[in-house]
């Protein structure tokens, strides 16, 4: 039931507004008050998804109502007023009017106006209700872990999930990137349909146009019947192009054409379709990197990038390897008849000081190879496999200086690094890397970044 609250003294207009109000919709209820006394009671007493109120009442003003109002709730208000000027618009809107409409009301302008408001409501209550389920399906969810960097991922995309937005997850291999893509298609609008996914690095350049785009009758050799591409097979879902880095040049042209066109055109037809996709790429490489050598179209990167997301490697999450481990040992006990229940000390130490260039995948077949193997109920040092070096290191910084480098290329590398991973944030990139900000804006500058 949508209820609207109808705040006007004009006996006449107010029983006009009311009846058209009402006629509007089965599901709208109205309630008429003659003042803001009356229009604070009702609101005391119930909520309402919007509230039409005249800008001059007996007892008060429909700004100093909407003042009040906007201290406790962000409800749609529309300010109706016979006395329009434009300081008492700008008042109107600066203090939180959703919308503002000049007497005599012209009613159909009212009936769009109400019809919006009422829209974005639902959006705004839709959005609610998918974050909270979002929450709710993290808490159960395949990605586990409790660390700081992981958590700050989840929160981005709790935000992002309800939207239709365009993400771009970014990360070392393995670190879990087409998982965080399904937890964001399952926490869309869009959950109810297709969850497509592409390897672009496993196809070559002929191969990936077909199965992306779709292929008509005779447009090479082998084409012998017409076939939709995968964009059309996820039509009203999500398409998730990992290693979208591997993609030729030729082909993000194509690409490009349809996240800006929202149509497909099969290989060798000139018919578009009209398509409404999700897009979420990935990748496990440095594609403003690309850019800057011509493997990577700007525009395309720019399209693909609407919300980066970076996955923190497992060497950045290591109070979550205790977590990891109970996960996949339940899963590898209960596949492979076995019991272990523990990790010694000593072998925890090492895995939580281990540099595993793999990431979780890496982690999950080590753990794998070392349950099958298992005589005991306790994993020991002694257990790991040959090809594990039992005198870990971290990479030192210094393993990816060059030789011959000018200092400022990599002072300017780091710079874009770090903004990149904090969305552009100067505090919290001045922050990471202990400059002030003034500094980082003058590098900035310098530096045209």
């Amino acid at each position: 039931m949508i209820r609207i609250l109808l705040v006007e003294d004009d006996p006449s207009q107010r029983s006009a507004l009311e009846e058209y109000l009402s006629s509007l919709s089965d599901d709208m209820q109205v309630l008429p008050a003659a003042s803001g006394a009356e229009a604070r009671k009702a609101l005391q007493e119930q909520e309402f998804s919007l509230i039409v109120s005249d800008l001059y009442l007996p007892d008060d003003t429909g700004l100093d109502l909407l003042k009040e109002v906007r201290k406790t709730t962000d409800v749609a208000f529309l300010i109706l007023t016979g006395q329009p000027t434009i300081e008492t618009a700008v008042e109107a809107i600066k203090a939180g009017a959703s919308d503002f409409l000049t007497k005599p009301v012209d009613l159909t302008l009212l009936k769009k106006k109400v019809e919006s408001l009422l829209e974005t409501v639902n959006l705004k209550e839709e959005n609610r209700r998918l974050r909270a389920r979002l929450a709710d399906t993290f808490s159960t969810s395949s990605i586990i872990g409790n660390a700081p960097a992981l958590k700050q991922v989840l929160e981005r995309v709790s935000q992002v999930a309800p939207t239709d937005v365009t993400v771009l997850l970014e990360g070392e291999s393995g670190t879990g990137k087409e998982k965080m893509a399904n937890l964001i298609h399952e926490n869309s609008r869009r959950s109810d349909r297709s969850f497509v996914k592409v390897n672009c690095g496993a196809l070559t350049k002929s191969i990936l146009e077909s199965e992306l785009f779709g292929v008509v009758r005779g447009a090479f050799t082998g084409a012998d019947r017409d076939r939709a591409g995968l964009f059309e097979a996820a039509q009203g879902g999500t398409i998730f192009l990992d290693e979208i880095g591997e993609m030729d040049l030729e082909s993000q042209v194509r690409l490009l054409r349809v996240i800006e066109e929202r149509e497909v055109m099969r290989v060798g037809s000139t018919r578009a379709v009209p398509i409404d996709v999700r897009i979420i790429a990935a990748t496990n490489r440095d594609l403003l990197d690309q850019v800057d050598t011509g493997e990577f179209r700007e525009d395309l990167y720019y399209r693909l990038a609407v919300i980066r997301l970076e996955l923190p490697p497992l060497r950045d999450r290591k109070e979550d390897i205790p977590l990891l481990f109970n996960y996949f040992v339940t899963d590898f006990n209960e596949r492979y008849l076995k019991s272990v229940t523990r990790l010694s000390p000593e072998l925890l130490q090492f895995f939580q000081n281990y540099d595993w260039p793999g990431n979780i995948r890496q982690f999950r077949n080590v753990l794998e190879g070392m349950v099958v193997m298992a005589t005991e109920d306790t994993l020991e040092l002694k257990d790991l496999p040959d090809n594990i070096s039992r005198t870990p290191r971290r990479k030192d910084v210094g393993d990816e200086i060059r030789p011959g480098i000018a200092m400022e290329e990599y002072e300017k590398a780091i710079i874009r690094k770090n903004l990149a991973h904090f969305g552009g944030n100067r505090e919290q990139t001045a922050k990471a890397l202990g400059i002030s900000e003034r500094t980082l804006y003058r590098k900035i500058k310098e530096y045209s970044l």
